[in-house]
């Protein structure tokens, strides 16, 4: 052991016992009952022997239980975003929480470690984040809880004023990433507020709450969908609302600001500074957290000294800001430069042009680098631009797109393909991979999907027919259909993705198709294996009926289940 302290957050260690730290399904948890489930969950993770674990749950209050052990155990904890086969293939550690194969899923309440007064010896980082980058390919980020602690008291000291002691905190982001850690979980541990321990996934459900004053720490597209809600009524009041991801829309923070009679407030940040600085809407310049320096270096992007990095060191990002009387503005990332032809494309500036067309509601480019370099366009149309697509069809619409922006974008810029979008594809923490639109344009891309419901031998999915109209090219311009041949590839490779077939496709039978599937059918795909017969049944239904249906067969398969991907 070094000689190195791990301090616990104040409120573990000198709240009154009965003081309510957690509210699970609107029960109150107090601090008595959080620091024997604690004491209960060193206890089982002791047992384990490892010096690192593989964190995942998705409730708060068990999170933070397991997360609190190992710290005080002096334990690794890595943070996985989920738990699909991948992840854990490339993670080969014992898994903790609630979910299926774990290592520990639930604690014990029979035999407990004293829980401790004074500080404890700490010598390990404390817990891994992944971060994906611009690249996609994932990273190790290694924190300390003493830097999470000091984030902490820092947004306490810039915004705590405002709260009274028995605010609760409530989110609609994950906790396993360094916007949801800190905000939803360890700054209200550190500073004593309550804490709503289930996630709020639609703005819809913030309804639920009960009356009293909150925080809510969210992201871009979820307040985006709150902003469109044509009727929202909560008997919540909140005080300040967070959000960090990616760029805040000031006409969204409008809207949500009335909607919610809130405080808006975003952040930036990352993985790997942590808070860096935030504004106030709508007006509010961009103000560094107390202890920050920033700078610019000769490429124009902002580094910075903070302390929430561990180091005294320079760190360097690759966002291009500017500074003026009115103070920091941010303008782009400099690394969003694809090489198209030996020419240097400016990735932001495409999307600038084509957010300006009355046809987009919003759009992002990527670099595809297959046979030929191209770029490519993903993008939500307006009411005008659907209009426009419905009448013109896709082909000549994707010339119409490419001659708008002719005038004003290098040939060599202009996208070369395109996909049409209900949503672009955020992930959890509201950003856009890079990774994640070029998936949209594989030659077989799989429709964007939802399950509804999950067992060993059963999947229910939702498909998004309408994201996905290139599947629809060729068949047929008046009048486009789903061609039979991709209703049985999706089936056949998505039932591959949802059970552990081993062994080979071997034939279909039983296979019909009653009623044509169109771009705006709201369809449902009805997976069911069979491990005994060695077969797959699947069956494509919407509110007509059913469309297609029919059985494959497989050579070795045996039975299991595995998340949708």
């Amino acid at each position: 052991m070094s000689d190195s302290f791990f301090s616990l957050p104040p409120p573990l260690l000198s709240a009154p016992s009965d003081a309510i730290a957690f509210y699970r399904n609107t029960a109150p948890i107090t601090y008595v009952m959080l620091r024997a489930d604690i004491a209960a969950a060193r206890q089982a993770l002791a047992r384990l022997d490892a010096p690192e674990v593989v964190l995942h749950d998705g409730e708060a209050y068990v999170f933070l239980v397991w997360l609190m052990a190992c710290w005080m155990n002096g334990q690794t904890a890595l943070l996985a975003a989920d738990d699909l086969p991948a992840t854990r293939a490339h993670l080969q550690y014992p898994w903790v929480g609630r979910c299926e194969g774990n290592a520990l899923t639930v604690w014990s309440n029979d035999e407990r470690k004293a829980f401790p007064g004074s500080p404890l010896p700490f010598d390990c980082p404390g817990m891994v984040v992944f971060t994906s980058g611009s690249s996609g390919m994932p990273n190790r980020i290694f924190k300390k809880p003493e830097l999470l602690y000091r984030e902490a008291e820092l947004l306490q000291q810039a915004f705590g004023s405002a709260f009274p002691p028995d605010t609760r905190f409530v989110g609609t982001v994950p906790h396993q990433h360094m916007f949801g850690l800190p905000y939803r979980l360890i700054w209200p541990l550190w500073a004593g507020y309550p804490i709503i321990s289930e996630p709020f996934r639609y703005p819809e459900e913030l309804g639920r709450l009960t009356a009293g004053a909150h925080v809510l720490i969210s992201s871009p597209p979820t307040l985006k969908r709150l902003a469109q809600l044509e009727t929202f009524s909560s008997p919540a009041t909140f005080l300040a609302t967070f959000s960090a991801g990616s760029p805040l829309d000031g006409s969204v923070a409008a809207a949500c600001a009335a909607r919610l009679s809130t405080k808006m407030i975003e952040n930036y940040g990352s993985s790997e500074t942590a808070s860096v600085m935030q504004r106030i809407f709508p007006d509010g310049a961009w103000k560094e957290l107390p202890g920050v320096t920033l700078a610019l270096n000769e490429c124009g992007c902002l580094k910075m000294r903070s302390p929430l990095l561990g180091t005294d060191d320079w760190f360097q990002t690759q966002d291009t800001a500017v500074c003026d009387e009115n103070g920091w503005r941010l303008t782009g990332r400099a690394d969003r430069v694809a090489k198209i032809e030996g020419r240097r494309i400016a990735l932001d500036a495409i999307e600038t042009v084509l957010l300006a067309l009355p046809e987009v509601a919003e759009a992002r480019v990527a670099p595809l680098y297959r046979e030929r370099d191209e770029i490519v366009a993903a993008v939500v149309l307006s009411d005008i631009g659907c209009a426009q697509l419905q009448a013109l069809g896709k082909s000549r619409f994707d010339r119409k797109m490419r001659q708008s922006l002719s005038t004003t974008i290098d040939r060599v810029a202009l996208p070369r393909r395109w996909r049409y979008l209900s949503t672009l594809p955020y992930n959890a923490m509201g950003k856009i991979m890079s990774a994640d639109i070029v998936r949209l344009f594989e030659r077989q891309a799989l429709p964007p999907r939802a399950a509804i419901s999950r067992s060993a031998q059963e999947v229910v999915l939702t498909l998004a027919l309408r994201d996905c109209l290139y599947a629809f090219d060729g068949h047929f311009p008046e009048l486009p259909i789903l061609p039979g041949v991709i209703q049985i590839d999706w089936a056949l490779r998505l039932a591959q993705r949802c059970f552990p077939i081993e062994g080979r496709f071997s034939g279909l039978r039983q296979l019909r198709f009653q009623r044509i599937l169109r771009p705006d059918d709201e369809v449902t795909l009805t997976l069911r294996f069979s491990p005994e017969k060695k077969e797959v049944r699947f069956s494509y239904a919407s509110k007509w009926g059913e469309h297609s249906q029919g059985c494959a067969f497989f050579t070795n398969a045996t039975a299991a289940s595995e998340a949708i991907r």
